[in-house]
This record gives structure tokens, C-alpha cells and sequence, in this order.
């Protein structure tokens, strides 16, 4: 397997209404950019392509936000009733469409299904993760910090189909236990991967941790 010529795409989750948040958090401030920003830029520069970003709630704001940058922006329509699957198998429907991928790229052998309040994961340990997909592109990659899983989650393209066939009743973590002997893990080192901002008290402890 050339690794170079093994494209990594990514699916970013950010449609929902934030509500244990009690505000928008894709739109909160990180840094001089925002939350959403961040967790997009920094999959673009650790060499995940293409990126799809799912949006629902204040969708247009979000996608006017990442104008800038190559993230390519794809609705939720569902988002208020199945926004976390129904936005992966949103993003893996448009990567298996030929306008999403360019006729001179390779077809992505897998994607990232990343959520889009992780900001906080580094750009050194994305790359880290990217590069072991490429390197094993025929599994499912689980990054992990002592034993216990995070995101983003590896899924290769020949498992695709079995994300877009899981009803609204069901989850990512269906997949993955249906597809346990298929799994290899990562440790990464860090538990960015583990941590996210549902609350308002871990957005600002994240914040302050990024800052300093």
C-alpha cells in the first residue's frame, strides 16, 4: 500500500442544537477563530481530504464561517430528530458521490467521522491517526488513551454501506461492536481524543487549557 496515494477523508458532525451547551457551541470563540473553525483547519492541516462538514441547527452560519476554508458543506435535514448518525450517513452519502471526490484524486479508502467540538485535538495527533489509517486502510481504527475509546473514529470505505443501512433506532456503536474483530486501536497518549464540550463548564476548562 503506498500511503501517499491513500487518501483519508473526513466526516465533521456539527448539526445539533448544542442545548446542554445553552449556546451555539460550533460558534463559540477558540482562540482567534471559533470552535468550528479549529476542529475543521486542524483535520485539513493534519492531511485528512476531502472534508465534509454536516450541519442542522444555524447551518447557514456554520457554512458561512468555514467559507474559507476546503471543507465541503453537506445538510442534516434530519437533524432535529437523528442529528449524530443521520449527519455521518449524510457525510459518507456525499463521499460516495463523484462531485464530492475530483476525477484526478483517489477515492478516500476510509474517513474520520470526527465530532466538531473537539477543537482541542492536535493537529500532531490527527496527523498520528491519519497516518496509521493509511497504513492499515482496511480496518476500523479506534484511537484510545489508557484503554478507554475516543473519536475520531476510522471507518474504511468497504463498511460504508453497513453505516448507511443502521435505522434511526440504532448507532455508531452498533457497527462497531457488529464489526469488533475488524477493530484496532491507537494510543495516542492524550486524552483529547476522549474529551468534548457538552457543558459549558467543559468548554471553559478546554479553553483555558488551550490557552495557556
Amino acid at each position: 500500500m503506498n500511503t501517499d496515494e491513500t487518501a483519508i477523508a473526513a466526516v465533521v458532525a456539527a448539526a445539533g442544537f448544542s442545548q446542554r451547551m445553552g449556546d451555539f457551541k460550533q460558534l463559540l470563540p477558540w482562540g482567534e477563530i471559533t470552535v468550528i473553525e479549529a476542529a475543521v483547519t486542524n483535520l485539513l492541516e493534519a492531511g485528512a481530504s476531502p472534508i465534509i462538514c454536516v450541519v442542522g441547527h444555524r447551518g447557514n452560519e456554520v457554512a458561512a464561517i468555514l467559507a474559507y476554508t476546503a471543507a465541503q458543506i453537506v445538510r442534516n435535514p434530519d437533524y432535529a430528530q437523528v442529528e449524530m448518525l443521520r449527519s455521518y450517513q449524510a457525510g459518507i452519502h456525499a463521499l460516495l458521490s463523484p462531485a464530492t471526490v475530483d476525477a484526478e484524486d483517489h477515492p478516500p479508502a476510509g474517513a474520520l467521522l470526527a465530532l466538531g467540538d473537539q477543537p482541542h485535538i492536535s493537529v500532531a495527533v490527527l496527523r498520528h491517526i491519519i497516518e496509521s489509517c493509511k497504513r492499515t486502510p482496511e480496518q476500523i481504527l479506534i484511537p484510545s488513551y489508557q484503554m478507554r475509546r475516543g473519536h475520531p473514529v476510522y471507518l474504511p470505505r468497504r463498511l460504508w454501506p453497513d453505516l448507511l443501512a443502521l435505522g434511526p433506532n440504532q448507532s455508531l456503536r452498533d457497527l462497531l461492536n457488529a464489526q469488533s474483530q475488524a477493530i484496532a486501536y491507537i494510543d495516542v497518549g492524550t486524552d483529547a481524543i476522549r474529551r468534548d464540550m457538552d457543558y459549558w463548564v467543559e468548554y471553559q476548562r478546554l479553553l483555558q487549557e488551550y490557552e495557556k
